[in-house]
Parts: C-alpha cells; sequence; structure tokens
C-alpha cells in the first residue's frame, strides 16, 4: 500500500490569517517586504469563506452600524475583516486588516499590514489605548467573551474546512470512511461495520467551558463528531451545567468524573446503543496501516511506522472500525475496545496490531451494547485501569487498537480528571492502593514516571512491546534509539532461550495441540505447524499472520497460544 506523500503543518488559529496576510500582501505590489505565498488549499478555503464567517466580524450590529463589507479608513484604504479578533474587543467592534503604503520610514523586510479596531460608525483604530479612550473605559477579556467564543466555534470549523479540502494540518486531508474501511478491514470485518445511529457519543468534562482555551478544545471535538454526522451529549457537574450549555451544547448532569462515566454508560443502555466516551481535548484521531519490523529494533520499528500508510480520520470512523473489529474478534467477544495510550504507535510495529489482556486508555473507548461493566465510583483517577480489568475479568478479553492514537493535551488542560490530581501525588498514590487491593498482581510502579503504574494483567506474561511506556496519554515521537534501550531489547530477544522463561518452560519442550477449537484460521495453521517441534526450534519457524505475511513466530505468539489453551508444551 502506498504510503502517502504529504508536507505536515499545523492547522492553527493563524492558518487562514496567514492566507489572508499573504494575498493582501501579493495586493500591494510592494518591493520592499516580503512574504510567502499561502498553500493553494489554504487559499482556496480563505477565498470560500464569507466574511460573516470571520471572527473580525461584529458580534453585535447596534442600529446604524455600518456594514463591514464597507470597511474603509478615513482616507478610503480599504479594511478587510480579519479571521481572529483580539480577546478584549467588544462585541459591537470588528478586527480587520489594511494594507500600507510605502514611506520614508519603511524599510526592506516585512510589515505592508496593520490590524485595525473598527467601531460600529467605521472610525478605525490601530492601538487598544486609542480604542479605549474613544469608548471611554478600559477594555478586559469580559467584554470580548462572545466574540472569543465565536472565534473558537468558527476556527474549529474552517480546520475541518481546510482539512476536507486537503490542506496542510492536524486534520490534513481526513480520509473518507469508505477508504478507511475498505483499506483496513477485511471484507468479513465489513460485514460487522455498524451504521453511526448505533452508537450514543459522550464526551465527559467539567470546568472547561469559561476559559477561553477550554472552549477551544470543546468546540474542536464538537466540531469533528458534529461533521461526521452526530450530535454528542456532554456529561458534566452540575455548577458547570449552565455554562456547557450556553455555549449550544447538548449538555446533561453526570457529576464527577466516574459517576459521570457512568452515566453515559447507563444512558447508551437505556438507549440499546454502544457507548463512546470521549475526552474534551481530542484534536484529531489517526491510524497507522503498515508491515510489522522484522524484529524489536529502534531503526526498523521507526522505517516500519515511517513507511505504514498514515490514515487520519472521524472520531465516528474511528468508532465504526474498532466496534467492527471487536465484533469481528474470536471468542471470547472484546466488550471494550480503544486505542494506544501514547502519542506515537511506532513501538508497536514490533508486535501485533491489536491486544487483547492490555490497558485500555480513557481518552477514547468504546463499550459494546451488551456489556454490564461500571466503573467504580470509589476511583477519582485510574479509573480506567480499573475498568479494563474489570471487563477482562467479566468478560475474558478486551480489544486494544495498538495503532490508532489520539492527539490530546490531556495533563495541560484545566477541569476534568486533570483537575483531580494534586501536586503532592496523595490522590494517585490513593488510587493506585486501590488498584493493587483489587487486582493483586496485575500492576507494577512505572519506572519512568512517577505515580503512574504498568498493567500486566494476572496470569499472562509481560507483554514484550511496552518495555515499560504503558501509561497516561501523552504527545509521542517515534523511539530514539539510546544505549539504554538497545540494552533492554537485546534482553528481550535473548529471553527465549532462559530455563525460566514461561514458568520454567525450557527451550527443549515439546509443543502439542491442545484439545480446544481454534476459531482464527491463521492461528490454527500457526499452532499445527509448531506441533511437534521444541521451543527452540518453534521459535526459529515461520508462520503466516493474518494477512498472509510470513513472519517467525515469536515468543509472544507462544504466549498467547499457551495461555489461550491451543497449545500445551511437556514441561521438563
Amino acid at each position: 500500500m502506498a504510503k502517502r506523500k504529504t508536507t505536515l503543518k499545523r492547522v492553527s488559529k493563524s492558518t487562514l490569517r496567514s492566507a489572508l496576510v499573504s494575498s493582501l500582501k501579493a495586493q500591494t505590489g510592494r518591493k520592499d517586504i516580503k512574504f510567502d505565498a499561502a498553500n493553494k488549499t489554504v487559499n482556496k478555503s480563505q477565498n470560500s469563506i464569507t466574511i460573516k464567517e470571520r471572527a473580525g466580524y461584529p458580534v453585535q450590529f447596534p442600529k446604524g452600524a455600518v456594514d463591514p463589507k464597507d470597511w474603509k479608513t478615513h482616507n478610503g484604504v480599504k479594511i478587510e475583516v480579519d479571521f481572529t479578533r483580539a480577546k478584549w474587543l467588544p462585541d459591537d467592534w470588528g478586527q480587520g486588516l489594511k494594507m500600507t503604503i510605502a514611506n520614508s520610514r519603511s524599510t526592506a523586510g516585512g510589515g505592508g499590514i496593520l490590524t485595525t479596531w473598527v467601531g460600529p460608525d467605521m472610525k478605525s483604530f490601530f492601538h487598544k489605548t486609542m480604542v479605549e479612550q474613544y469608548v471611554g473605559r478600559s477594555l478586559s477579556d469580559k467584554d470580548g467573551w462572545n466574540g472569543q467564543v465565536r472565534l473558537a466555534r468558527l476556527q474549529a470549523q474552517q480546520a475541518i474546512q481546510v482539512a476536507r479540502n486537503g490542506g496542510p494540518g492536524d486534520l490534513i486531508g481526513t480520509d473518507s470512511d469508505a477508504s478507511f474501511f475498505k483499506g483496513c478491514l477485511s471484507t468479513s470485518e465489513r460485514k460487522n461495520l455498524p451504521s453511526k445511529d448505533e452508537f450514543h457519543f459522550c464526551i465527559v468534562s467539567a470546568r472547561r467551558a469559561t476559559n477561553v482555551e477550554g472552549v477551544k478544545d470543546i468546540f474542536m471535538v464538537q466540531s469533528q463528531l458534529e461533521d461526521a454526522g452526530v450530535t454528542p451529549t456532554w456529561y458534566v457537574d452540575e455548577g458547570s451545567l449552565k455554562d456547557y450549555q450556553a455555549l449550544g451544547l447538548q449538555a446533561v448532569v453526570g457529576g464527577k468524573l466516574t459517576p459521570s462515566r457512568n452515566k453515559a454508560l447507563k444512558d447508551a443502555r437505556s438507549k440499546g446503543k454502544v457507548c463512546v466516551q470521549l475526552s474534551d481535548d481530542i484534536s484529531s484521531w489517526e491510524y497507522r496501516e503498515g508491515k510489522m519490523a522484522a524484529k524489536r529494533d529502534d531503526d526498523l520499528m521507526n522505517a516500519a511506522f515511517a513507511q505504514a500508510r498514515r490514515y487520519i480520520i472521524s472520531p465516528v470512523a474511528a468508532a465504526r472500525f474498532m466496534l467492527a473489529k471487536m465484533r469481528s474478534a474470536e471468542d471470547p467477544k472484546p466488550k471494550l475496545g480503544g486505542v494506544y495510550m501514547l502519542g506515537s504507535c511506532s513501538r508497536t510495529f514490533a508486535g501485533e496490531p491489536f491486544s487483547r489482556q492490555h490497558f485500555i486508555l480513557g481518552d477514547f473507548f468504546v463499550v459494546d451494547v451488551d456489556s454490564k461493566v461500571n466503573f467504580d465510583e470509589e476511583m477519582h483517577l485510574k479509573e480506567d485501569y480499573d475498568f479494563a480489568c474489570s471487563h477482562i475479568k467479566a468478560h475474558g478479553t478486551v480489544m486494544r487498537c495498538n495503532r490508532m492514537t489520539l492527539a490530546v493535551k490531556h495533563y495541560d488542560n484545566g477541569g476534568g480528571a486533570c483537575s483531580n490530581r494534586d501536586k503532592k501525588g496523595q490522590e494517585e498514590r490513593r488510587n493506585i492502593e486501590i488498584l493493587h487491593k483489587k487486582w493483586p498482581g496485575c500492576f507494577r510502579k512505572n519506572p519512568k514516571r512517577n505515580n503512574e503504574v504498568i498493567m500486566k494483567w494476572k496470569d499472562l506474561p509481560d507483554d514484550d512491546d511496552e518495555d515499560g511506556d504503558e501509561g497516561e496519554s501523552s504527545k509521542g515521537k517515534s523511539v530514539k534509539k539510546s544505549k539504554t534501550s538497545t540494552a533492554k531489547l537485546s534482553k528481550v530477544t535473548k529471553v527465549a532461550l532462559k530455563p525460566a522463561t514461561l514458568k520454567g518452560l525450557k527451550p527443549t519442550a515439546v509443543l502439542a495441540l491442545a484439545s480446544k477449537d481454534v476459531k482464527a484460521g491463521y492461528i490454527a495453521a500457526r499452532c499445527k505447524k509448531v506441533s511437534g517441534l521444541t521451543v527452540k526450534a518453534a521459535l526459529e519457524t515461520k508462520v503466516s499472520d493474518s494477512k498472509g505475511i510470513s513472519l517467525l513466530y515469536k515468543l509472544k505468539d507462544l504466549k498467547y497460544d499457551l495461555f489461550r489453551g491451543f497449545l500445551t508444551a511437556k514441561r521438563e
């Protein structure tokens, strides 16, 4: 599958504005200013957006106010409506850009454009102090709140529009659902593909609707769901309900974190729908489809990651894909599905794309309609670890899509679970203690992060793919090669021949088929192929994976087949 070739840049609050500025500078005809021409796709998008859809357009129009299409300076220079606006700008004022004329003070380089604030009577100023002097009072962020809410909504919608046109950004060239499903689901899996109407989309949030950054995040998630054809329900604390509803959101009282999560589950069950829960600060969903690395090596993993087909998908497509995979999986069927917990999945290219007994991140997950598992309301943090364990206990499995990742702020945002943390980490430690008591032997301390844990389901051997990186979601990057990581990787590759591996199983132990039926054809075939071989010989044998690709039978495959009861081994 061909790798998508794109230049990755960010859609930010300045993307469309930069295109407008470049266009205006080009119109000046001045040779003394320098500027970069706008990307064709972004330029097309900014030209298609009417001035009423720009943030600089006034929020309110007093009687007799001048129409922004007619804005001019006192000496007749045209003022274009801007794509952004100052935080303090009153509702009846607008923000624009005007071209300048070269004079004796002009120097070669930048310039050529001035930000201009325009009053209802078309009086225009270039400095906040002059605006305050004209209106007769000081201006603060409270004066510009409605404008900032409008700005946040418009920028989220316009970022999606640029993405749909194939321009640069977080959502660059968002792939169609059809192309994503065709490229990443088998024919049989597509038969299990649910419609978007089968889901109840829920966003758990709190105390984020009264600050500018929170509102921007809120509209980024809301706009992506609306663009995909669904309207989410926001589950918030009682004190925040009116603030969220004032933004035009469908919001209900959920309570604190885990009560909100449980109410969302309850509401989905009452509707007979699959529950999808999202965090309020996700900016994009990404999936990587490609070949595995030949072995667990930093350079090879990074190369496989870079060569994989990169899909940028909508949250609705992500949920539909996940549920199709869950319902197509071999028994026992998972009822909980989620994404990889880091911002980059490069490390997963040494392992399988999907795992069945691992941590499911609370930022984005899918719960099938017939699951009765709830969150433990005694937990205020780490509740997603407990939820994953509860699902494995109840249903025997979960499903984590190791090649699907999120772009999230997570630790930096205000409100939600982040506000439950304290500087001393006491709340973190309290919840970790609960995990240890409820699930003895399933959690160990994360050696790389304070007050974090690594989940290993009981009776399941250590997961060789994690290498101690499991934990809270972050903006991850490709794995960097280091002496430490190389040493760890070498240790992993040699462990197959150690007598202590798999509770005393020696390299000379002989494998045999067990009586349990194997429904997945490729697993049945590999078990048959290694049957009669020693452990050492089996780990040197090539088998076919789910896509028919020939690979070495790995230690992780042996662990899985023994754990599932597909193989037995004579232990010496």
